[in-house]
């Protein structure tokens, strides 16, 4: 596959995962498009990931970064200036890939002309897919159709337009536990990047759970509060009510309350 394209797989990691940080790298291994670099952000545990780095040194090529503060959207910022790659892969240490999903993301880029590239997730271990997934191509035309990704669904060029970090007031480790891949993808339809959807699947992760905790419906109505409006909160929730029969109001408007006073004391 011709390309000049560099797949820079970024991982944080608290380096407790050892098993997992072992598939994940071996299924780098077996990748069909070799031109790409694994960055992991460790948070912790710096010796067990000395040594699994050190395993796979002149076979992958690994670049550890050693973080002191802990926080999944801290640790994406730290990583960010360190990847090289015109792609940067979203990534996290209990995924893996397949075989094709390095050539299948440039491949995506190299026909399209886009800045964003979303594609879907795969429960290998119990063979089902991880969300009710769109079925036909197409290029994102809404903010609304991207509020039910997830960061491992994402890869993106490197430019002016994707130049965003993460907010670390979301995800996991931060004062909202969810939500921090959302609002990324929010900055760049706002920044005019060309987002595409593919329904090819280019991550193995296992569902682990169905439905949303309270902390999530919190974090959520901070992300609506931060970007939209209340209406556009109330028929969220109503949403949720017929679709899903959660009832969802009490601790959406918890957390989109709380998201105001959050932001007006920091």
């Amino acid at each position: 596959m011709e390309s000049t394209y560099k797949v820079s797989f970024l991982v944080p990691t608290l380096g407790e995962r050892k098993q997992e940080i072992e598939r994940l790298l071996q299924s780098l291994m077996r990748q069909t498009y070799r031109v790409f670099e694994v960055i992991f952000v460790a948070q912790d545990n710096f010796d067990q990931m000395d040594e699994i780095c050190a395993s796979y040194k002149g076979r992958i090529d690994i670049n550890l970064i050693k973080s002191s503060e802990k926080g999944l959207s801290k640790s994406r910022n730290r990583g960010i200036p360190f990847c090289t790659g015109d792609l940067i892969v979203l990534s996290d240490d209990d995924c893996w890939y397949p075989e094709d999903a390095a050539e299948n993301i440039v491949k995506s880029f190299t026909d399209n002309d886009i800045d964003v590239l979303l594609t879907q997730i795969y429960d290998f271990d119990n063979s089902r897919q991880y969300k009710d997934y769109d079925n036909e191509q197409n290029t994102i035309n809404s903010m609304f159709k991207l509020m039910s990704k997830s960061s491992i669904e994402i890869a993106y060029k490197r430019n002016d337009k994707t130049n965003f970090y993460f907010d670390e007031s979301f995800g996991l480790g931060s004062h909202f536990v969810c939500g921090e891949e959302v609002d990324f993808l929010l900055n760049l339809y706002r920044s005019n990047s060309k987002i595409l959807y593919r329904p090819i699947v280019t991550v193995y992760h296992e569902k682990k759970y169905s439905g949303s905790t309270r902390k999530q419906v919190v974090a959520k109505g901070a992300i609506y509060s931060k970007n939209f409006n209340r209406i556009i909160g109330i028929l969220i929730c109503v949403k949720d009510l017929v679709f899903r029969k959660e009832n969802n109001f009490k601790a959406f408007f918890e957390g989109y309350n709380e998201y105001k006073v959050f932001k007006r004391d920091h």
